[in-house]
Parts: structure tokens; sequence; C-alpha cells
């Protein structure tokens, strides 16, 4: 009889602990792309990028013609990288705490809470993640879209 209610019990907790670990992913599905360029996009494919001409910032793309706008936000730039010639990242970077505030409510909104740490928020699925970050003592912050599963 021990042994059934042991059973039991491990089978109660374990049920109890799937819902747990499975609410650490988003439930809605991750973008499939940015302003119109989809994950894995050759960058042969990717028309109007322009090379960053800064050290550092091998694989990394910015169209001259890019909206400075995302939501409401005002953003001042965006960055598209490319592994192995393939988008697999976006950066955005803005300035003031408004800006991130129309960032965080359209994720929010679109996604759910995520989850966060002072000013630091994400969102996670298997093969995706979102970061939005602030730094409160330079007054920018960054929003990164990460393409994390396998590039066709």
């Amino acid at each position: 009889m021990n042994i059934l209610r042991a059973l039991t019990m491990l089978i109660v907790l374990a049920a109890a602990a799937v819902p747990a670990m499975a609410s650490d992913y988003v439930q809605v599905a991750h973008p499939t792309g940015f302003r119109g360029l989809a994950w894995g996009t050759l960058l042969s494919d990717a028309p109007g990028l322009a090379p960053v001409q800064e050290p550092g910032f091998e694989d990394t793309y910015f169209k001259r013609d890019e909206p400075k706008t995302f939501g409401k936000a005002e953003i001042t730039s965006v960055a598209y990288y490319f592994n192995k010639d393939k988008l697999y990242r976006v950066g955005i970077a803005y300035k003031g705490r408004v800006n991130q505030f129309f960032l965080k409510d359209m994720l929010m909104q679109r996604y759910g809470a995520g989850r966060g740490i002072g000013f630091r928020y994400g969102w996670m699925w298997p093969d995706f993640s979102i970061e939005l970050d602030y730094d409160n003592d330079s007054n920018t912050g960054s929003l990164y879209y990460t393409f994390e599963g396998a590039l066709k």
C-alpha cells in the first residue's frame, strides 16, 4: 500500500511540474522575421542593406532608409546580424525611458508579461528569444530579436 501511495504522490508531483516547466516559454508564436525579412533570409536576398563600417561589427548590416520608429517608440538605429550569410538577429537601439516604456508595453501586449529583472525583460521560445534592456546611467537601451534555431 505504501508503494501505491508513493507512486501516486510521484505522479501528482510530476503532473504539477510539467505546467511549471512549460510556463517558461511564451505561449503565442514568435515573430517570423523583422520588417519583411524572415529569419534565415540570405544576405544576397536582403536588398538595401549596407555593412556597418566599425571594427567588431563583421556580418552586421543596416538600412540607410530605416524608419526611426518601432511601434510608438522612437529608435536610434536597427542592426541586422547574419551568421553564414543568413539573418538570425536584429538589434534596435533607443534612448530614453519613455521609449523603453513604449517598447515594453508593445511586447507585453503581444507576448505577455515575460520575465524581468530590473530594467531587463525577456521572452523565450524553444528556438527564439526577445531581450529588452535599458541602462539608466546612459539613458539608452536595446531590444534584440534572436532566432536560435537551425537556419535553413
